[in-house]
């Protein structure tokens, strides 16, 4: 689906009940909904959750699947090597389970794969990141974006940070741009050499 906010219909609800007990052995009484919605721009179908309980009448509970925090793999994933289209693969389903700091942390190791790939694992981050930079893969300011990409990692996986969406957007749109500008353009330019007919020469005019 288009994973944005947009509007829905509902084709179907199920409504059912659960009972959770506190420590204290007291009875928590929850309606729970399920609702599935058709997109009205991509027609795709989402599921959303509804809790409810009179112990606490004004917070409900609402969960989508999958979450607005998803978003699709690019099409393009399988012409990244095949240890990095896997990484890639299972940081998807981890957005799609409403993960924040583990898709980071795959965002991260990402990086690390890309640049061990390029330029062997030999020196700190940042070194790598110049090393990268030197081969011609990365621009100077390019470099500036991944080393932020890599600190959100680092600070999810080290220190328990918890980014927001925004955040989560920020890094993997940093992390797609780079895996298709170091192993899908230069294919795609390859392609484009191969099949553009060559301008014609100019007749010099005696």
């Amino acid at each position: 689906g288009c994973r944005q906010v947009t509007r829905h219909r509902v084709l179907v609800t199920t409504v059912h009940n659960e009972t959770e007990y506190t420590d204290g052995g007291q009875p928590i009484d929850w309606e729970v909904t399920f609702e599935a919605l058709e997109c009205l721009g991509c027609s795709s179908v989402v599921l959303r959750r509804t809790l409810h309980t009179d112990f606490q009448p004004d917070w409900d509970v609402t969960d989508f699947f999958p979450p607005a925090i998803s978003r699709h793999p690019p099409s393009w994933r399988w012409s990244c090597p095949n240890n990095l289209s896997e990484v890639l693969q299972e940081v998807y389903r981890s957005l799609d389970a409403n993960n924040k700091r583990l898709p980071m942390m795959g965002a991260r190791t990402l990086i690390d794969m890309l640049i061990i790939d390029k330029v062997g694992d030999v020196g700190t981050f940042e070194e790598k990141l110049k090393q990268l930079e030197d081969l011609g893969f990365i621009s100077a300011k390019n470099r500036e974006v991944l080393a932020a990409a890599l600190d959100v990692g680092h600070a999810a996986a080290h220190r328990g940070y918890f980014p927001e969406d925004y955040e989560v957007g920020a890094v993997m749109d940093i992390v797609e741009n780079l895996l298709h500008a170091v192993y899908v353009l230069p294919r795609v330019a390859e392609f484009l050499k191969l099949t553009t007919p060559p301008r014609p020469s100019r007749k010099k005019i005696p």
